[in-house]
């Protein structure tokens, strides 16, 4: 039976359990690539990062920090199966490091939204070209608006980034302190697989059946 391939945008806090969730919710047996975005010139970054690797299947693949994300993720469609991206918004927080000095933030800002939309059709395209995506972004806002304009571009542009991908994904899932919660797309169970649920129609009104999935 073919496996069906789907969306699915894993979302929390720092540090919540979002990339061992990600390596749990991968389909085995697909030829698959982990896009980290992690900066690994940082020493706990670089530790972390190798960790998170030798935890993987020996079969993954791995890229770090590619200079055009948006670009690899759908070319990559052509030879990977399952494509694994960690995470949206340090690949956000990169392209505000790096920006040009002397930009506004609303110029800023303005970058920040059209590298989303380039990020936001890359996934579109990659899963109708049938990949497996498995997308893990922080979320951010909880605090008090930041002081310095800069970092407020950023997340307001993190912020717009996540709905955009939550409002397509398949399935949509919520970590807080290492625990799953389905926000959409079927029930997450303790040993951390997922049951998909199959809208239908009965009698004029929707209801939901469970089946197994994943």
């Amino acid at each position: 039976m073919q496996v069906e391939k789907c969306l699915t945008f894993l979302i929390g806090p720092a540090h919540s359990g979002k990339s061992a969730q990600a390596s749990v919710l991968a389909r085995p047996g697909l030829d698959t690539l982990v896009i980290g975005m992690a900066n690994t010139q940082s020493p706990l970054m670089t530790a972390r990062v190798e960790a998170l690797k030798a935890a993987r299947p020996a079969t993954w693949q791995h890229v770090d920090r590619p200079a055009d994300l948006p670009s690899l993720v759908f070319a990559s469609t052509a030879v990977h199966d399952q494509i694994i991206v960690d995470s949206l918004n340090l690949w956000l927080a990169a392209l505000t490091v790096n920006h040009p000095a002397g930009r506004t933030p609303v110029e800023l800002l303005s970058t920040l939204n059209l590298e989303c939309e380039r990020m936001v059709d890359a996934l579109r395209r990659a899963r109708d070209a049938g990949a497996n995506l498995i997308i893990v972004a922080a979320e951010m806002g909880a605090s008090p608006s930041p002081p310095v304009e800069t970092e407020r571009s950023f997340r307001e542009a993190n912020g717009r980034l996540n709905q955009a991908i939550a409002a397509m994904a398949d399935r949509v899932i919520l970590m807080t302190a290492g625990i799953p919660t389905l926000l959409r797309g079927g029930t997450v169970t303790a040993d951390g697989n997922v049951k998909k649920i199959v809208p239908f129609k009965n009698s004029g009104q929707s209801v939901h059946q469970t089946q197994t999935g994943d």
